[in-house]
């Protein structure tokens, strides 16, 4: 005989809030909410069949598409019982249509989706970031269908949704989310197939637009003025690495002395300062070793390689800094991050591998890289590459 509780309204449980552990709130007729410590609200209903104790999970709690609100918790658990009655297992009846329902309900493409964004290690920041893209573009279409039933005409109307928008960089990245989304599910064994891979290709083509570069013919007169620069001004040092190593700004600004190994000639960004979020090594020439001990006798004690102005040695160098001494040099043709388009164009026409130059710009796909980790990275191959690109700019400023 089940027990009988108070029936629980949907403001009680809207305001129920997580505790350290997992607890229940009990409605009339057995039906019971399990609360998670990580918010999460899910429906349940223990049974005893064939003098066996059981629990069948309903879905999660909620007013969207795909979630169970408290009526329609109550419908389920009636139809739960209907099966018990009949001496049906709502936990192993394949057949019955209310339990293909429970089903669907527990492995809907927006509770897998968040159970893979709440896997990954990003900021917080970046996380509801990527919530608030599925929940205008994606949830919306296959938010509450099953995983295993999302097709891939699903996902080519996602992004041609977003496309319509002139939007063609968002429905790649999250032709990227949907993959890697299905990815985990198959992982997990929720789901056969991938209907996201590959279907960004579908796109029309998308015109990137450049930052503000300098082409080979103007780079000389450039060169000449930085390098006839004050080397004793940490910004200009800054630029100077910048320039000899293609590097971000942000990797160039926040650059710490530990990160470097000078007997090697090797610079290791963790992963965690890298766009991709993936180490990335940089072979330094002989120009930029030299750098460095110029570097060393102005930062002092200070972790950073470009301290703060005015002696705040806790901080980096500002962006402002970097970009108005590179508009001031470059006659305000070129931004910091232009001369990376500047340096990868040089080096492509001058026949250098592009798979070399796209691995020293960190622009390598994770699926591209094969092989052992050296090999990968074309370390001997970066180094003189590099070395050239160092020595030709020395030539310039002749």
């Amino acid at each position: 005989m089940p027990k009988v509780y108070r029936k629980l309204s949907d403001r009680e449980i809207r305001e129920a809030k997580p505790k350290d552990k997992n607890y229940f709130l009990f409605d009339d007729g057995n039906l019971r909410l399990l609360i998670r410590p990580s918010g999460t609200k899910v429906w349940q209903y223990p049974y005893q069949l064939n003098g066996k104790n059981n629990t069948v999970t309903l879905g999660k709690y909620g007013d969207r598409i795909g979630f169970l609100p408290l009526a329609d918790a109550r419908k389920m658990r009636d139809e739960i019982r209907d099966l018990l009655s009949r001496g049906l297992d709502p936990n192993k009846d394949k057949k019955s249509k209310k339990q293909a329902n429970i089903v669907k309900a527990e492995n809907t493409f927006e509770s897998i989706a968040e159970e893979w964004r709440q896997k990954q290690s990003w900021t917080e920041k970046h996380s509801k970031n990527i919530q608030s893209r599925l929940q205008k573009d994606v949830y919306p279409i296959i938010g509450w269908k099953g995983i295993k039933e999302v097709t891939i005409q699903d996902i080519l109307q996602i992004l041609r949704n977003i496309e319509q928008r002139d939007a063609v960089s968002v429905a790649q990245r999250i032709n990227g989310y949907c993959t890697e989304i299905f990815d985990y599910a198959l992982v997990m064994g929720i789901c056969d197939s991938n209907p996201a891979l590959g279907r960004a290709k579908f796109l029309k083509a998308h015109t990137i637009q450049n930052r503000a570069h300098l082409s080979d013919k103007e780079l000389p007169d450039f060169i000449e003025k930085l390098y006839s620069s004050d080397d004793e001004n940490i910004t200009i040092l800054a630029i100077k690495l910048l320039v000899l190593t293609l590097q971000r700004p942000g990797e160039i600004r926040f650059a710490e002395w530990k990160e470097f190994d000078e007997k090697k000639a090797m610079w290791h960004i963790p992963a965690g300062r890298m766009k991709k979020k993936r180490e990335h090594l940089v072979p330094l020439p002989k120009q930029a070793l030299e750098i460095l001990k110029n570097i060393r006798a102005l930062s002092g004690r200070s972790p950073y390689l470009f301290p703060g102005r005015f002696g705040i040695m806790t901080k980096p160098i500002s962006d402002v800094a970097l970009i108005k001494a590179m508009k001031k040099l470059s006659e305000n043709k070129m931004t910091p991050h232009g001369i990376r388009h500047t340096g990868s164009t040089i080096l492509n026409e001058s026949s250098f591998n592009s798979d070399w130059i796209e691995r020293q710009l960190s622009h390598v796909e994770e699926n591209k890289v094969r092989g052992t980790y050296n090999k990968a990275e074309y370390i001997e191959q970066r180094k003189e590459m590099m070395q050239w690109w160092a020595d030709y700019l020395d030539k310039l400023n002749k």
